[in-house]
């Protein structure tokens, strides 16, 4: 009798350590639910998310109207993001963003599923992604000033290099509106002139760079349409630019009276695009 109640008291202690080791096993952070569901998303969006976006919106006005002054309602908001999915971390990446083409910030790109379909988390919204005939396009859900959330379609700008916001922004802009080689008419000689789409030209005048300015309306003497020639030198130059059909205008520029808009004044450089 004494044996068999000994007996007895071994196989309840063995099965109590292994009740208790089998609970701890289940018990230790994410379940293989949660890693997996979590690996899955990592594998299906990281491949589609490298890049430099920018908003579809603000581009496709400033191809239709050749100005970004006349498409300065569409830089609202978010208007461009870069995500590099080599900075992730876990199952999250932060994004550097750009607002109305004039503040940064930076939102939580997390690897967790939102409530729109393909969609991903990010800061306060959510980030969905759709593929059509091999051209990404990404649409963000996010809450406006007011809290009205809106949705917001985005290109790439460029893939294989990852750049900062302001430069992936410039470089759609320069597509679309001024990149290419045109013949340069003035009274002494015809030139061939080259805007890069990555902002360097060649062939007018000694200028190595040029930029569009896209932060309009946020200071003063921001109401015309402007090229800048050398920016970050003492060689800098700006004009005015209007465009004439395939024709490209340049003209001086000088404030009024007291510093608070810009002026035309005279027209100096005509260069027609080459078909």
């Amino acid at each position: 009798m004494k044996n068999y109640f000994l007996l007895l008291l071994v196989l309840i202690f063995l099965f109590s350590c292994k009740s208790s080791t089998k609970q701890s096993s289940t018990d230790t952070g994410l379940t293989p639910n949660k890693v997996e569901k979590s690996d899955i998303l990592i594998e299906k969006f990281k491949p589609l998310l490298q890049g430099t976006w920018v908003k579809k919106a603000y581009i496709d006005k400033i191809a239709k109207t050749k100005s970004p002054l006349a498409a300065v309602d569409e830089a609202l908001d978010i208007t461009t993001f870069s995500i590099n999915t080599i900075d992730m971390k876990g199952n999250s990446i932060i994004v550097p963003i750009g607002s109305g083409n004039h503040d940064g910030s930076n939102l939580t790109l997390s690897f967790k599923e939102g409530k729109r379909p393909s969609s991903l988390i990010i800061g306060a919204g959510e980030l969905s992604v759709a593929v059509d005939h091999g051209d990404t396009t990404i649409t963000l859900y996010y809450p406006d000033d007011k809290n009205q959330v809106k949705a917001t379609q985005f290109i790439r700008a460029n893939s294989k290099k990852v750049m900062q916001i302001a430069d992936g922004m410039y470089r759609m802009v320069n597509k679309v509106l001024i990149a290419g080689i045109y013949n340069i008419m003035d009274t002494t000689a015809n030139a061939t002139v080259i805007f890069n789409i990555d902002g360097k030209v060649k062939g007018f005048k000694s200028f190595k760079n040029y930029v569009i300015n896209i932060d309009l309306n946020s200071d003063a003497m921001d109401n015309l349409d402007e090229i800048r020639f050398d920016d970050d030198t003492r060689n800098r130059k700006s004009y005015s630019f209007r465009f004439d059909a395939d024709t490209l205008k340049l003209y001086d520029i000088k404030p009024n009276a007291d510093s608070t808009l810009l002026v035309l004044d005279k027209l100096r450089y005509k260069l027609v695009r080459q078909k």
